[in-house]
């Protein structure tokens, strides 16, 4: 867990007692020492279920996958939920969200803020990023988490975190990579079956239109080899 100082939490004062007796206390601003505070963005597989960590596995070779981000400062995580009212806003214990399953950690450097300011700061967050608002593609958790490092001073957060919709075209590209061949695969076992049983293998298949099915043995052989468009 990264170290965690407190010496820069709040506004601090500070009181003195006059040299006479009976001279009133007062309370003097001391001039708060910034600390740097360790930012520390959460990566999650999305759910519990096996399948997609599998799914992540399998596209984290392309640099892609769909995730579950929160941003941790001052021992807080941070993160962005859809819900009916009210904000999306919400934290929990660092890597311990409850509805996803963590997978890694990325150190996201440090932030001069105190954490007053990055109160101020989630307050505007939480007006501005309401649950209802949340689309799967175009404002989730780790665009949020994206802003708030952004605001916290740390820059973005890694591109393959937020790629969701490159996740879905990765999928889109193995599918059709290896769907041909499986479909391949499928129909000439159909193929080999038929053929045992005599059955003439240029009239079979939904892939014909009907009118490939009517008229003379010749005629039809001729519609179904004609290309489909």
């Amino acid at each position: 867990r990264p170290f965690r100082a407190r010496a820069c939490i709040g506004s601090a004062t500070r009181r003195y007692s006059g040299a006479s007796m009976g001279a009133q206390t007062s309370s003097v601003p001391v001039q708060e020492v910034r600390v740097p505070m360790p930012v520390t963005l959460h990566v999650y597989d999305i759910g519990h279920s096996h399948e997609m960590r599998a799914v992540n596995h399998v596209l984290e070779a392309v640099g892609t996958g769909a995730f579950h981000c929160g941003v941790e400062v001052f021992g807080v995580e941070w993160s962005f939920q859809c819900t009916r009212n009210g904000t999306g806003v919400f934290n929990c214990g660092p890597t311990r969200c409850p509805s996803h399953t963590y997978r890694t950690s990325v150190n996201m450097g440090h932030t001069m803020m105190i954490q007053e300011e990055i109160h101020r700061l989630l307050a505007v967050l939480r007006r501005a990023w309401r649950g209802g608002s949340y689309d799967l593609l175009r404002r989730n958790c780790c665009h949020f988490c994206d802003e708030f490092c952004k605001q916290l001073g740390v820059g973005p957060i890694p591109l393959w975190t937020m790629n969701l919709a490159g996740a879905g075209a990765a999928m889109k590209s193995v599918m059709e990579n290896f769907y041909p061949t499986l479909l391949t695969s499928s129909s000439r076992s159909r193929q080999e079956a038929l053929a045992a049983k005599g059955v003439d293998m240029q009239m079979q298949g939904p892939m014909y239109p009907p009118s490939a099915m009517k008229g003379p043995p010749q005629l039809r052989r001729q519609r179904a080899q004609a290309p489909l468009y």
